[in-house]
């Protein structure tokens, strides 16, 4: 078979059927595998293993038959879709003996379940989005380090001396900052002198600001990316329908 009628049978929605049932099956076993002992599935560990098994060499022939049919094997490979897939069969090598000592990593077999996104359409569109807004989205994150860090410096200030256990350094003041700053407000560290609340009220309205960022940006590069999407579908049926009409 050569490799454009591979590509078809590969890009078929046969393929990415069993492909998919393949995602949803392993992402159960692992589930019941985790929980062996709470659901009572001790007996069956070496069940868990041949599926683990057989999964593995499922994907990995997926894996293989992708990067045989890819023209541009190199950028494929690199591509998210590309890692995604070796991130989904890797963590079962640490199944071998010699690989033993590195079977904690094995929790990483979760990454399969993002190999669905490939066939979830949406996705390419929201990763166009993410690439336009790239450099906004490297400077915000550069902003809240920056914003982070100062809020630890400020919160340092205000309740070391009366919680040094919780505010003693700026390393321990991070944490504080950190769950203030996304609003998450988790309760363990909290300001008790009137400079650390008054602190505290504006670093929180500061969060909200900086939370509210990141949603703007992405809303309008999906707005643009959607509007880009149905402007070349227009396009191109235009194009079909002059060279129907032709």
């Amino acid at each position: 078979m050569d490799k454009e009628k591979l590509r078809t049978v590969i890009e078929g929605g046969v393929f990415h059927a069993i492909i998919q049932f393949l995602i949803l099956a392993s992402a159960v076993v692992f589930v019941f595998e985790s929980d062996s002992a709470v659901w009572g599935l001790e007996a069956y560990t070496t069940h868990f293993i041949v599926l683990d098994w057989l999964f593995f060499i499922l994907f990995s022939a997926e894996y293989i038959l992708r990067v045989y049919i890819e023209p541009r094997k190199r950028d494929f490979i690199f591509s998210f879709y590309g890692i995604i897939d070796l991130l989904a069969i890797l963590p079962s090598l640490f199944l071998l003996p010699g690989f033993r000592v590195l079977r904690v990593l094995r929790f990483l077999r979760v990454f399969r379940i993002f190999k669905a996104t490939r066939f979830i359409l949406a996705v390419d569109r929201l990763a166009s989005a993410l690439r336009g807004i790239q450099q906004e989205l490297l400077a915000l994150v550069i902003l809240s380090l920056m914003l982070v860090y100062l809020a630890a410096c400020g919160i340092h200030y205000f309740e070391r001396d009366v919680q040094p256990e919780d505010f003693g350094t700026i390393i321990d003041s991070m944490w504080w900052a950190v769950v203030t700053l996304t609003t998450v407000g988790y309760g363990d560290v909290y300001p008790e002198t009137a400079g650390g609340k008054v602190f505290t009220a504006l670093v929180t309205l500061v969060g909200v600001g900086l939370i509210a960022i990141p949603s703007g940006l992405l809303a309008s590069a999906l707005t643009e990316a959607r509007v880009e999407r149905e402007m070349e579908e227009e396009e191109k049926e235009s194009t079909e329908g002059d060279t129907n009409s032709g």
